[in-house]
């Protein structure tokens, strides 16, 4: 009879069984996974599954798109998922909330990883080339950056499975974006398929995986009230005072104290850099040297510094841009935020953002777009850093949505009229100091010039906002 034995996969992150396939006398037996298809091995450390050799379709992909699968030695890794870091908790990775503010137990690590502590180290399919949380946005730069990547064949697989480096010229430019998670308009490739997987396994493993890139997400309970009406804060810019959400807190008080309220937090050191920067104007010396950073990295000039052997100084700029690291974040965190509410059963929730947490909202909903149940009642978006010219990314948001999407924006607001402008080379006008162009009975733009006159100021006039709304 031929062996078995149950424990989790490091492939498909379910608990399956694994058929012996390679009995060995001095090395751990190699199995192969029921449900992946894929060979694992029994971790060095725990009774679950490392990755082994995998199947013969992805092995087919691997060896045809990536310059670096002949460096591997071995297909074999030391640890399972848990202790290599990929994930906290293979357990974990499904489970359901009864509140949103339970999702941080999807990071909370079980086992120690030996990855990170340096007790281990292995090649294997994790090791190749990670790509996925390049800084790129819809400027100038971003384009360039994925056909010289796509060019040096280091991204994959297209969508539709063609191999990205067989493409030139604007097929080329458009499957490479959507293999890093950027597009040319404001949505991406990858967030819609994450949507697919939201609230189950694999949702918890992109999850993991973006906890790593942003130890500070968090959704934490900031006043308990009425159980069928809950709203979430999410901050763009913050100054140091803004970190317990006072703001919005008293502003729902004094409208509707009946709301229980959450706050989401993401990006915490860069959103207050950029959040101190800006809190005087544009004028301000500090807004002015993130602005001359800002617009080097986004810059019409920058595609001169891109070819296969100059790239990686671009990449470095962008990487290194709070501001683009920002708009990266948001992406990630926008993901988290669909995968934590695709987790409840018969919730529903108001999204509030200013800034780049609408730019957060505006991913959430793109990736919840994807899920036949709508968790959303309605949104409201203060001085939003989006696009407003992405008629699909509005689309599927708006489809999204129970109630309305309301983008409040402003013509005062000059952070986003210079800075969001400069940074993007002027190549995405943000619905912040503008309304959105796709046309929906759900998208209510409501013009705020009377009341906003500057960027950091939105949630000033929550309250009066809230009024013009629902009053």
């Amino acid at each position: 009879m031929t062996e078995t034995k149950t424990a989790y996969c490091s492939w498909c992150y379910e608990k399956t069984s694994h058929r012996l396939i390679k009995k060995e006398n001095f090395k751990r037996n190699t199995y192969i996974c029921s449900l992946c298809k894929n060979e694992t091995l029994v971790c060095r450390f725990c009774n679950n599954m490392a990755k082994g050799k995998p199947n013969n379709t992805i092995l087919k992909v691997i060896e045809k798109e990536s310059k670096f699968s002949k460096l591997a030695q071995s297909w074999d890794n030391e640890l399972c998922a848990e202790h290599d870091g990929t994930i906290a908790s293979f357990p974990n990775l499904s489970m359901k909330l009864d509140d949103i503010a339970e999702y941080q137990k999807i990071f909370e690590r079980e086992k120690f990883n030996l990855m990170k502590a340096s007790k281990y180290t292995g090649y294997g399919v994790a090791g190749m080339v990670s790509i996925a949380g390049v800084a790129v946005t819809s400027g100038a730069g971003a384009a360039p950056i994925a056909a010289a990547l796509g060019n040096m064949g280091l991204l994959g697989t297209a969508s539709t499975g063609v191999a990205i480096n067989s493409l030139s010229g604007a097929a080329l430019t458009s499957a490479s974006l959507a293999a890093i998670g950027g597009s040319v308009a404001a949505g991406t490739s990858i967030v819609s398929a994450a949507g697919l997987a939201l609230g189950g396994v694999m949702g918890g493993v992109i999850a993991n995986k973006y906890h790593g890139d942003d130890k500070s997400f968090a959704i934490s309970l900031l006043r308990k009230r009425d159980e069928d009406k809950k709203v979430v804060f999410i901050n763009g810019f913050t100054q140091e005072n803004e970190v317990d959400f006072y703001d919005w807190q008293c502003a729902q008080l004094a409208f509707d104290p009946s709301q229980t309220m959450y706050s989401l937090n993401w990006a915490s050191k860069t959103n207050l850099k950029l959040g101190e920067a800006f809190a005087m104007g544009v004028g301000n010396q500090a807004a002015k040297r993130i602005l001359l950073q800002l617009g080097k990295a986004g810059g019409k000039n920058a595609a001169k510094k891109l070819n296969p052997l100059g790239y990686v100084a671009m990449l470095g700029d962008l990487i290194g841009n709070p501001w683009h690291e920002a708009m990266v974040r948001a992406a990630q965190s926008g993901v988290q935020l669909a995968d934590a509410i695709s987790r409840t059963e018969g919730q529903k929730f108001r999204l509030v953002g200013h800034s780049l947490g609408c730019r957060v909202i505006y991913y959430a909903l793109e990736a919840l777009s994807s899920k036949s149940k709508k968790y959303i009642s309605d949104v409201i978006l203060l001085g939003g850093a989006v696009g407003k010219d992405d008629k699909s990314g509005w689309q599927k948001a708006s489809s999204a949505v129970d109630g309305c999407i309301y983008n409040c924006h402003s013509v005062h607001d000059k952070v986003l009229s210079v800075i969001y402008r400069t940074a993007n080379a002027g190549l995405s006008n943000p619905i912040g100091i503008n309304p959105i162009t796709f046309e929906s009975e759900k998208i209510k733009n409501i013009n705020c010039d009377g009341i906003v006159h500057s960027h950091m100021t939105w949630k000033k006039h929550y309250e009066e906002i809230l009024d013009i709304i629902y009053g």
